[in-house]
């Protein structure tokens, strides 16, 4: 998995290429650790370039949607596509987590 990361004023854009499943689930979370640490986070994860989700990945982005939240940041995805998409919707996340169609009206709603 490929994890790269970049700042649009306050909000740390996080954009991961590749699975998100039990090989890779610990590099994120551990990764996205490091970047919320502080005051009110504002993360955006990216997901169009995730072919693949496992319930090792639903299981880190959760707490690291929870971490966010009790920092009393905001957090969302965007780009969600295809089998991505469907995972979250049949297990629930989507009404859950805030997602956006893409990086741009992410960026506009979290500003």
């Amino acid at each position: 998995m490929d994890i790269r990361e970049e700042r649009h004023g306050s909000v740390c854009v996080v954009t991961l290429r590749g699975r998100l499943d039990v090989a890779t689930s610990a590099a994120f979370a551990e990764r996205v650790d490091r970047l919320i640490a502080g005051s009110q986070p504002r993360l955006l994860v990216d997901l169009s370039g995730v072919d693949f989700v496992s319930s090792a990945g639903l299981r880190a982005i959760l707490a690291v949607m929870k971490k966010v939240k009790a920092a009393n940041g905001i957090f969302a995805l965007c780009a969600v596509r295809g089998p991505v998409r469907e995972v979250l919707d049949m297990t629930g996340f989507t009404p859950l987590i805030e997602i956006h169609p893409e990086v741009s009206t992410a960026l506009a709603a979290m500003a």
